[in-house]
Order: structure tokens, then C-alpha cells, then sequence
């Protein structure tokens, strides 16, 4: 990811502490730089991100984990601390790649989602991208080089069934040819509120088999 522009870092928590969740400290570890690297403070590692005046209280937020196992909360806890500790000391926004895959010739940042087909009579068959992960898919064709995007449908039956169908993908070149630049409302959000969608025709998809991904 360095190569094409992108930092990243490894991070790694520390608890002063025992067992005090409250105060954990994150150091941040440099990834692939041809020189050694050092753990670093946040301030460091976000150095080109605007700091906060006023901190943020993101932990007055709570979510039901009832349904979790014990070791899916440990992950997910490790996640939205370091989600914490980042954006509440910076004007920072978090954002996920769903994963990354490796092509003979290019690297795809991959997005994924559940998706039931939708149809309207202006563009027939589509399925909805919300306008974040367009963004970000967006972001990385803009850098290119090496670097081009996915975006995949586990494609359902409907949304109360939710029988699976196939699995569709299309390139972010596609998708951005082939997409209809009126956002459109679409469904609730996990925020819960109803979501603004860029709708993606079915025609730009391919079935993803081993054949398509031996062609990337």
C-alpha cells in the first residue's frame, strides 16, 4: 500500500492498567517502508489529520453485544477502542476495506455486500451502493497506478428471506460508467436512518468464479 501512496500502519494496544479499559494507549507501527520503523504515538501516525479543539465523547454511545460470543466481543471491542482513541483526538473518519486481493497484474481494495436486486423501469435490474463506499472505491481508482477497486453483491433473493443467489462482482471503472450519478434513497442504514444509494445497473456484474478471478 505504500507503493501507491496509501500509509498504513499495525496497531498495537497498551493497558497501564489491569483491566482498565478506560485507559488504553495505542501505538502505531509503520507497514511497508523499505527501512526500519519504531512504534510512534497517534499524533504522529495522524500527523496530516486536523486535531480536535474539543474532544468528542464517543463512548456516551452504546451497543446491545448480547448476541455476540466471547471472542467475537473481544474483536470487536479492539476495534471500536482504537476507533475511539483515533477520531476523538482527531477530525478523522473510519473507514474499512472489507479485504484486499492480490491480481497478477493490479491490487483490488474490495467492498462487500448483501444486496437484493432492485428494478426501475429507466434503468431496469440494479443493485445500490451507498454513497460512502462509493466514495471511498472512488478515492482509490483516483490514485490508480497499480491500484483499481471490486465492489461484490452476495446477491439475495429478497431481503426477508435473504436466500442466497451468486456472487457478482464489478470493477470500479464499470461501475462508474455504468452509474446512474442521481443518488437515490435505499434502505435503512446502519445508523438506522435511510441510507442515499448510487445505483448500479445489474448488466455491469459478473457471476465471480474461479475463471473471473484467474482473469484479474
Amino acid at each position: 500500500m505504500h507503493q501507491i501512496g496509501i500509509k498504513s500502519y499495525y496497531a498495537y494496544p497498551l493497558m497501564h492498567v489491569e483491566n482498565d479499559t478506560f485507559d488504553i494507549e495505542w501505538k502505531f507501527i509503520q507497514l511497508g517502508v523499505p527501512w526500519p520503523t519504531t512504534f510512534v504515538d497517534v499524533s504522529i501516525a495522524f500527523s496530516s489529520f486536523s486535531q480536535r479543539t474539543r474532544r468528542y465523547n464517543y463512548l456516551r454511545y452504546s451497543t446491545d453485544v448480547a448476541s455476540l460470543s466471547d471472542d467475537d466481543a473481544i474483536v470487536q471491542f479492539s476495534h471500536e477502542n482504537l476507533r475511539i482513541f483515533v477520531e476523538s483526538r482527531f477530525r478523522a473518519e473510519t473507514s474499512d476495506i472489507d479485504g484486499i486481493v492480490w491480481g497478477e497484474r493490479y491490487t483490488y481494495p474490495v467492498e462487500i455486500k448483501e444486496k437484493a436486486c432492485a428494478h426501475d423501469s429507466d434503468m431496469g435490474d440494479w443493485f445500490g451502493l451507498d454513497t460512502g463506499p462509493f466514495v471511498k472505491l472512488a478515492h482509490y481508482a483516483a490514485r490508480r497506478g497499480n491500484l483499481h477497486s471490486l465492489f461484490i453483491v452476495r446477491e439475495i433473493s429478497d431481503t426477508n428471506g435473504r436466500a442466497f443467489q451468486r456472487w457478482l462482482f464489478t470493477e470500479f471503472d464499470q461501475l462508474a460508467q455504468r452509474a446512474s450519478w442521481v443518488p437515490r434513497s435505499g434502505g435503512p442504514g446502519m445508523g438506522g436512518a435511510a441510507s442515499m444509494v448510487v445505483r448500479v445497473p445489474r448488466e455491469a456484474f459478473r457471476e465471480l468464479d474461479a475463471a473471473a478471478l484467474a482473469s484479474i
